[in-house]
């Protein structure tokens, strides 16, 4: 009997033993398929941060285009405010002329074109403070001259670009009241939208977006509303 159970001991023995090794080998197993995965995984990981890096600097490369873009287009319009002035003058001098007069209006108007002219070079400079003190000095000295709309429309897009996005709304808004059918009013309602976006008044720029829409259908600025409002 005593046998018996000895050789039994000696069986359950063997089978432990076989059973740890078994155990050893999944365990052995497990870890590599573990590091393995480990691998695939950082790799991934790498591959997605390279994606990501890249993606990033298209973003930066896209948003110094855009920059750059924007700046061409204000360049654009600071031109045209000169072209559209100077073909109202033209269209004075070509009108019939009053008797003669002791002091010519030619130099007044040279004048205030000069002072325009000066503010709107410092807004091309990007010194912003120094656009924004000039056109002020400029409607100031100038209330009844035809460039004031474009002024105020200036300054609000001197405030817009240091970041002060309150009084470029207002800026704007006083363009719109006091000028409300003057070419530029479109231009600065969505400028107008822009800044209310700019901190975090959607409502508000939504309104405004859909105000261009509605009052200047047929306009590029409201093809611009449009796309803002579908994105």
């Amino acid at each position: 009997m005593l046998v018996a159970v000895m050789f039994l001991l000696g069986l359950l023995g063997c089978a432990t033993t076989e059973d740890t090794m078994k155990l050893a080998r999944n365990i052995s197993a497990t870890d590599t398929e573990l590091i393995q995965y480990r691998k695939d995984t950082d790799q991934r990981l790498g591959a997605l941060s390279k994606e990501d890096e890249a993606m990033r600097k298209q973003l930066v490369n896209l948003s110094s285009a855009l920059d750059d873009q924007n700046d061409k287009i204000k360049m654009i319009l600071g031109k045209l405010d000169e072209l559209e002035h100077r073909q109202r003058e033209s269209g004075k001098t070509g009108a019939v002329q009053g008797p003669p007069q002791s002091t010519p209006p030619v130099a007044v108007s040279k004048e205030y074109e000069a002072a325009y002219k000066d503010a709107f070079d410092a807004f091309q400079k990007k010194s912003y403070d120094e656009s924004i003190q000039k056109f002020s000095a400029f409607i100031e000295a100038n209330p009844g001259t035809p460039l004031v709309p474009n002024a105020l429309y200036w300054i609000g897009q001197s405030y817009m670009n240091i970041k002060n996005y309150e009084k470029a709304i207002l800026s704007f808004q006083e363009l719109v009241d006091k000028y409300p059918k003057n070419p530029r009013v479109p231009r600065g309602l969505l400028a107008q939208a822009e800044a209310f976006n700019a901190i975090n008044d959607k409502k508000s720029s939504i309104t405004i977006l859909k105000k261009v829409i509605e009052l200047f259908p047929k306009s590029e600025e409201a093809a611009m509303a449009e796309r803002r409002l579908r994105n």
